[in-house]
């Protein structure tokens, strides 16, 4: 028979959700669902990481990207790793949790809890500026609150309501990318002058080592939304995690210097300096016209609101960790 400093031992190494009756989820994620929920985030970067790359590296902005991606790929075998040996909500709040003081895991948690606030408000007025592009007569602060308002109210539906919803705005998103790169390839093969006079320029007016220093720095941005998914990893099942993060790390890999890639070919990099806020939609003009331009512009909206379901879900996984952690150690 055990004594009672063994028992509360033994019951101290079990998760937090095994001790709380009902935390455990019923419904899990699969991949793809688990993917768009995280992915919409990281995706919606296409919309304005390669115009911002080419601000700073010109014509070595497609260079830039793929060294990002580089470093997001050892990231994620690291994070992958790091996750997979503590497979709890709460991402880099949870690691250091467990490997440093409170005071550090909690200051992480703060430093999460603000980066999503920020990711939540500014893709939402971002979202409500691309659609008065569209629709001007709507005011764009009374949009960015219905669409915080919208998919907070989603989230408290559950997560996989949200999920269904995520998926469907990443794949229209997929869809509209892809359909971006096929228009715009012919036209590209048909005439390189734009692309071998941004090769010129930077070739003769530019620092290339400091130009790619500074874009690789800028393209950074486009790999915000990576550790989303550490934060509702519970809700995933078994082996979903590092799936997650192969498909995101894909995504942006494929579609980030593919697409600064063809708006060289499309623009100086004065003029895509000029349109770097509505890079996407202005070269989907060039190719596509008004009508191609619009599908963009309507892509646009949606999955930046999909980042704001996105900052959503982490903010609930990060805070129902914390609030499991505390309530498991008072209880002892």
């Amino acid at each position: 028979m055990p004594d009672h400093e063994t028992t509360t031992a033994r019951s101290s190494e079990a998760p937090p959700q095994e001790l709380l009756q009902g935390a455990e989820p019923r419904k899990r994620l699969g991949s793809w669902y688990a993917t768009a929920i995280c992915g919409n985030d990281i995706t919606s970067s296409c919309l304005y990481v390669s115009a911002i790359a080419t601000v700073y590296a010109h014509a070595l902005s497609p260079v830039a990207l793929l060294i990002v991606a580089g470093i997001l790929y050892l990231y994620r075998r690291i994070y992958t790793e790091v996750v997979e040996a503590l497979p709890l909500n709460g991402g880099a709040y949870n690691s250091l949790l467990n490997s440093t003081r409170k005071f550090t895991a909690a200051l992480a948690a703060c430093l999460t809890l603000l980066s999503y606030l920020a990711t939540a408000v500014i893709s939402a007025k971002t979202a409500a500026e691309y659609l008065d592009n569209l629709i001007p007569v709507l005011p764009a602060m009374e949009i960015t609150a219905v669409v915080l308002i919208v998919f907070a109210a989603l989230t408290i539906l559950g997560i996989t309501e949200s999920a269904k919803v995520a998926l469907t705005i990443f794949a229209i998103h997929l869809v509209s990318l892809t359909l971006f790169v096929l228009l715009t390839i012919p036209r590209l093969f048909m005439s390189s002058q734009v692309w071998m006079q941004n090769w010129h320029q930077l070739v003769t007016e530019v620092n290339w080592p400091t130009a790619l220093f500074l874009g690789v720095s800028a393209a950074m941005l486009g790999v915000s939304g990576f550790e989303s998914s550490a934060n509702f990893v519970e809700q995933q099942k078994p082996g979903v995690f590092r799936l997650t993060l192969r498909n995101m790390w894909l995504a942006v890999t494929i579609f980030n210097p593919l697409i600064a890639f063809l708006a060289l070919g499309l623009m100086p990099v004065t003029e895509i300096t000029l349109y770097q806020d509505a890079l996407l939609s202005q070269a989907g003009y060039l190719v596509g016209g008004s009508l191609f331009s619009d599908l963009i512009i309507v892509d646009a909206f949606l999955v930046l609101s999909g980042a704001v379901l996105t900052s959503y879900v982490g903010v609930t996984g990060l805070v129902h960790r914390m609030t499991l952690t505390n309530a498991f150690r008072a209880s002892f």
